[in-house]
C-alpha cells in the first residue's frame, strides 16, 4: 500500500472510464494521475 502513499487524503478530480486504453483514470489534484486496467485476469495500477 506504500505505492498509494502520494495521492493519500487528495481530493479525487476527475474519473475517465473507459480510457483510451480501456481501463479507468483517475486524476487527484496536483495532476496525480493513477490507470487502472485488468491484464490477463490481474488489476494493474500504474502513476503517469
Amino acid at each position: 500500500m506504500d505505492k498509494f502513499e502520494q495521492i493519500k487524503m487528495m481530493e479525487l478530480v476527475k474519473v475517465e472510464d473507459p480510457d483510451s486504453d480501456g481501463g479507468m483514470t483517475l486524476v487527484f489534484q496536483e495532476n496525480k494521475i493513477l490507470k487502472i486496467k485488468i491484464v490477463d485476469g490481474k488489476l494493474i495500477s500504474q502513476f503517469v
